[in-house]
């Protein structure tokens, strides 16, 4: 029999504990804010050391979501769940059981694909529940949110490039791509065809060698690529890669990558990343196109609406960098300020 409680945590309008021992399913969902719109979050599987890991990383996550969907002037509010499991051992049972875990909301969390979780994984959720979006384009979903979340990181590497050097164009400058899956691979590609010299890291050095081979680009050890000496860092795997041990050693420019919380501490480890003089794109800002791809089914944007929002990210950093000019704050601060103003806004 599957239990439902609530975990008490005033910061956020529900997050809920999911047990199905007869499925053996364990999930976690953190509805943070639907103050602009029903909370909108991604599924993450994986086998976390202990329940108290999974209920820290779905409140990060689902709070980021918040100011993801805010900053991109979207109709959600913020949530996430997290999976405690295998995700190459998923079954259908789990997948139901899950499901119905999802329709206990109402309608007030939305999810989609994460990290473990796969798009024909959503197209078999959506069998069960109706609150899921990113399923594939033959469901009527806009499928791979990859292409889209390339494109507002390339404009936030843009909008970068020209704070350093008042030209946002990538010809010419050193830049370094970490992780080339379905998003980094796309950024390194569109920074090669427009004159860039790329080096591409990841931990599957085989992939990485493909895709150099391909568009012309070196390639580097992923412990290398931190430390080398270049105009942009673009970390686009896994996050949590900006810390206090790791910030000294960073010889880049500036940083901007679509990878989610690439700060170990946040502000905090945005002001050691500044007082190094390295300008830090708030990676929530350009990271949001996969939330832009999902809100194209909601809103009903033609895919064209979709590109042309997704777009304006280059505007929005902009800002958000001259917010933390005039303010005197790291880009950080300015980045939640940016999302905070927006959500008052609503409110107002």
């Amino acid at each position: 029999m599957a239990e439902l409680r609530t975990v008490a945590d005033e910061r956020f309008e529900q997050i809920a504990h999911w047990r199905d021992p007869e499925a053996g399913l364990e999930a976690i969902c953190a509805i943070h804010s639907t103050v602009r719109g029903p909370a909108i979050g991604g599924t993450r599987w994986q086998p976390y050391s202990d329940f108290d890991a999974a209920l820290s990383d779905v409140r990060r996550l689902a709070a980021a979501m918040t100011l993801k969907s805010s900053a991109a002037r979207l109709p959600f509010g913020g949530g996430k769940a997290v999976v405690i499991g295998d995700p190459a051992a998923k079954s259908e049972a789990q997948l139901r059981s899950y499901a119905e875990f999802v329709n206990r909301f109402e309608g007030r969390y939305l999810t989609t694909t994460d990290v473990g979780t796969t798009t024909e994984e959503i197209d078999r959720l959506a069998q069960w529940t109706p609150h899921v979006v990113g399923t594939s384009p033959e469901l009527g979903g806009s499928g791979d949110t990859s292409a889209l979340t390339a494109v507002t990181v390339l404009s936030g590497i843009q909008a970068t490039l020209e704070a350093l050097d008042a030209d946002p164009s990538p010809a010419g400058k050193t830049i370094v791509v970490i992780g080339v899956g379905k998003v980094g691979s796309k950024v390194a590609r569109s920074l090669a065809q427009d004159g860039a010299d790329v080096l591409v890291a990841d931990i599957r050095a085989i992939a990485a060698a493909v895709l150099a081979a391909e568009i012309g680009a070196r390639t580097v050890s992923v412990d290398e690529a931190f430390v080398l000496p270049c105009d942009l860092l673009s970390p686009n795997a896994l996050g949590g890669v900006f810390g206090a041990e790791t910030i000294p050693a960073l010889q880049c420019r500036a940083i901007c990558g679509g990878a989610n919380n690439q700060l170990v501490r946040d502000p905090e480890d945005a002001e050691l990343i500044a007082a190094r003089g390295i300008l830090y794109a708030p990676d929530y800002v350009v990271n949001s196109g996969g939330v832009i791809s999902v809100a194209q089914e909601v809103a009903g944007w033609s895919y064209d609406e979709a590109v042309e929002h997704a777009q304006g990210v280059y505007e929005t950093t902009r800002e958000i960098f001259e917010i933390a000019g005039r303010r005197k704050i790291t880009t950080a601060e300015a980045a939640r300020a940016y999302a905070v103003d927006q959500l008052a806004a609503l409110r107002a």
